[in-house]
């Protein structure tokens, strides 16, 4: 089955066409242009689909179909996308029809942490796996739930905001309303903001001049680095994250019987210290009948997640 799979991101939208389940046939990458109009990102969506079709000298007509992931909610009935956090100028846009009538194939749309977990599923971590929850660590946390081998959406499609669980009722506000959401620790921004603090204060941390003189440049992969560098500061830091972490996932697994979780996103690759973190505050609070079967993975796939994920949305 030959389909196309892409992923909208707030800066850059990936597509490829699939031998689905198999390989990448053909692949490319636009700007999204999200602080243009509507009729700016869906044409580079149609400049995504026609480069490819031409790349693999193929016709409209042998393609499947195409999957395309979205940040925020999906109204998956009418094929309507509902005001993605990351194109601003969006609010009730009708994309599965835009782009159906233009190529004359079906077009499914999901949410962007769904078609990663679906891409770990076909293409990644989670081949051999059929319940789990994959988790992406970014400017936010995201997350997808496989039961079954599919994607579990709840009553209204709306399933899987990990980021959202909170681990303290009197923790830090998060952007959606909340206080003490895991995002509100582990999201990029909100991990900066608590770190910095840490490495102002630890003179002899390989980042404390760089904090104190450009903080605005430091980012979670430079911690990994100092990290793997034996910066203790840094390594602190992350276990810290991954504790956190683990809370969230002990609660998740206790609520769904789910063992595995896959993880990944930029911060995951910090390494031994988030998952040695993880791994001891997970299994400390999990009920005893997951404790030794919990476990935790690295993501397989990167960048390449949601879009592969997109093209599976047709099997």
């Amino acid at each position: 089955m030959i389909t196309i799979g892409i992923d909208i991101g707030g800066s850059s939208i990936k597509a490829a066409l699939t031998e689905t389940g198999t390989s990448i046939l053909a692949r490319t990458q636009r700007p999204t242009l999200a602080e243009g109009g509507v009729d700016d990102t869906v044409g580079q969506l149609h400049a995504c689909i026609e480069e490819l079709i031409a790349a693999h000298d193929a016709a409209p007509a042998d393609i499947a179909g195409i999957g395309v992931g979205v940040p925020g909610a999906i109204d998956h009935d009418r094929g309507i996308v509902l005001y993605p956090p990351n194109l601003p100028s969006w609010k009730e846009v009708p994309l599965a029809a835009l782009l159906s009538d233009r190529w004359g194939v079906p077009v499914l749309l999901e949410n962007d942490a769904n078609c990663a977990a679906l891409g770990e599923r076909h293409y990644g971590a989670g081949r051999s796996h059929e319940h789990f929850i994959a988790l992406t660590l970014g400017t936010g946390v995201g997350g997808g739930i496989i039961t079954g081998g599919r994607i579990f959406r709840g009553a209204r499609g709306f399933a899987g905001e990990f980021g959202h669980i909170s681990i303290d009722a009197d923790g830090p506000a998060c952007n959606c309303g909340s206080h003490g959401c895991i995002e509100a620790y582990v999201g990029i921004h909100y991990l900066m903001r608590e770190a910095l603090p840490d490495l102002r204060n630890d003179p002899d941390s390989l980042l404390h001049t760089r904090a104190l003189n450009d903080a605005e440049a430091l980012d979670p992969k430079d911690i990994a680095e100092a990290a793997a560098k034996g910066d203790a500061t840094c390594i602190a830091i992350l276990r810290r994250t991954g504790e956190r972490l683990g809370v969230a996932i002990a609660s998740a697994a206790n609520l769904l019987d789910i063992e595995i979780f896959i993880i990944g996103g930029g911060i995951a690759g910090a390494g031994a210290p988030l998952f040695d973190g993880i791994a001891e505050s997970a299994r400390h609070r999990v009920l005893k009948v997951h404790r030794e079967s919990l476990a935790l993975l690295p993501a397989e796939l990167g960048n390449d997640a949601g879009m592969l994920g997109a093209a599976s949305l047709m099997l």
